[in-house]
């Protein structure tokens, strides 16, 4: 489960050196806690895949616009090399039709963004030769890192793609401007190995996430967008401390959680009692085995006098799939929006200072009137290529009853297969017969519709189900009857 909505996925390797402050000793202090975070450390490959035909490469320190900072990789023959590109990665690709090849940001070349951009295509990998021993606060450079530059902001930095993940294998991603943020889309991913933490415990290290500076002024921002371009989460990592995680804690700690809540159907009529609807909790994420993760499904908002009662609990990750309870919900007797949230939550470090790391998802039911045209249903005719149905009944203005031709089968309107009657007319309207009362109808005949003057409502002289003979029915609860 690695595509999370809002959450980064961070891949942490300790680089044990002689004047590194992640010293054994510091290692001891904190084994209990990150024992079984470290459990979850390698599961993402520590290199990128070999290219394939179609991907870019960073051949040069330069602008991502510029076409000779790049190569593609080009097979002919069965032979593949790299050579210039004329073109350079993510220009041309939309929503509708996305990039099919990866980008690498190759070790001692930096390529800069000067220039809001949004692209889509594969995975986005900057590399490195590691370990990169770089001391903080001095920002990965040189002829062992590769790294992308944010500058001249005001800037945004956009990859969209449906599967468009940033795997940085010991290298740098650096806002290096004021004013500076990367976008990604809700559902993918970044990836960190190999992160220096050289440098204080709370120190930024020297690859990574990096800011403009020691000191930042939180305008630096990490946000989250869905499929259609509208912002999910506007400041989930910032170089600061005013978002829910800042680049020091994304660097060094990390968390991977999307709490997922999915609703069916969306629309649901007033006393409805044969369409359930039903929540589907649960989430997805990488979380340590053995933390103590918190669910709360509750209603947020609905017409007054709906109660739905609060559901709430904790489990020991990984759990199961019956660890958040699924309810049904329904039939409901009031019409309006429903919108019910489920936030899951587990503390990092399992202290009572530990950032928590969380995460909420709300989904929206609509309940419509009975009787409204939401609530109307029609269901598809039987469809038979060897019988015939000729429609016995039918009222005509243009005086078509009767038999067009010599045979029997051009009969109106015994012509017109498959209908319970036929109405035919170029101006005027059918009106149902308004009567007084149904005491009016002397001698009713099963199939008869009147429309009764009394109660202002359509009636039809029918056997309900259940009954045995027929009587006066009245339209109120519409349907989708057995044919």
């Amino acid at each position: 489960m690695q595509k999370l909505p809002k959450k980064l996925l961070i891949n942490l390797k300790l680089t044990m050196t002689q004047n590194s402050t992640y010293s054994y000793r510091k290692l001891y202090q904190k084994l209990i806690q990150l024992t079984l975070f470290l459990f979850t450390i390698f599961i993402f490959a520590q290199s990128a895949p070999p290219p394939v035909e179609g991907d870019y490469r960073s051949k040069i320190t330069g602008n991502w616009t510029e076409v000779s900072t790049w190569e593609i990789y080009t097979c002919t023959g069965g032979v593949c090399v790299w050579i210039p590109a004329t073109t350079v990665p993510g220009v041309g690709t939309t929503a509708t039709a996305q990039g099919n090849y990866n980008v690498f940001i190759t070790q001692g070349t930096e390529v800069t963004v000067n220039t809001s951009q949004t692209y889509y295509f594969g995975n986005l990998y900057i590399l490195a030769n590691n370990p990169v021993l770089n001391v903080f606060s001095s920002v990965s450079s040189g002829p062992d890192v590769g790294r992308i530059n944010l500058e001249n902001g005001p800037i945004e930095f956009k990859l969209l793609g449906d599967n468009q993940n940033i795997y940085i294998f010991g290298g740098v991603f650096y806002f290096k401007t004021l004013s500076a943020s990367l976008g990604l889309r809700s559902g993918n991913s970044i990836v960190i190995t190999d992160y220096n933490a050289l440098g204080t415990e709370s120190g930024l290290g020297s690859n990574g996430l990096q800011q403009l500076g020691i000191t930042c002024t939180g305008d630096q921002k990490i946000k989250f967008y869905n499929s259609d371009g509208t912002l999910v989460e506007t400041e989930y990592g910032v170089c600061a401390s005013s978002s829910p995680y800042n680049f020091v804690q994304l660097n060094n700690f990390g968390g991977s959680l999307a709490a997922q809540l999915q609703l069916y159907p969306l629309k649901v009529c007033v006393g409805d009692t044969k369409t359930p609807v039903n929540l589907t909790a649960h989430y997805t994420g990488l979380i340590p085995p053995g933390k103590n993760v918190t669910y709360e499904l509750k209603l947020e908002s609905a017409p007054a006098g709906y109660n739905f009662p609060t559901l709430s609990g904790t489990f020991i990750s990984p759990g199961d799939a019956a660890s958040i309870p699924d309810p049904s919900l329904g039939p409901f007797a009031l019409a309006g929006v429903y919108t019910y949230s489920l936030t899951v939550s587990y503390p990092f470090d399992d202290t009572s200072t530990s950032h928590l790391i969380s995460s909420t998802r709300s989904v929206t039911l609509e309940v419509s009137p009975a009787g409204s045209i939401n609530c109307a249903c029609y269901k598809d005719p039987v469809i038979d290529t060897v019988n015939k149905y000729p429609t016995k009944l039918g009222i005509t203005a243009l005086g078509s009853a009767g038999a067009t031709s010599g045979t029997p089968t051009d009969f109106w309107p015994e012509k017109v297969q498959g209908g319970h009657i036929a109405l035919e007319s170029r101006h005027k309207g059918f009106v149902i017969n308004r009567v007084e009362n149904t005491g009016a109808i002397l001698i009713p005949v099963e199939g008869m519709l009147i429309f009764d003057m009394s109660d202002g409502q359509p009636k039809i002289y029918t056997v309900k189900s259940g009954d045995t003979t027929p009587a006066w029915h009245t339209f109120t609860t519409p349907t989708c009857p057995p044919f």
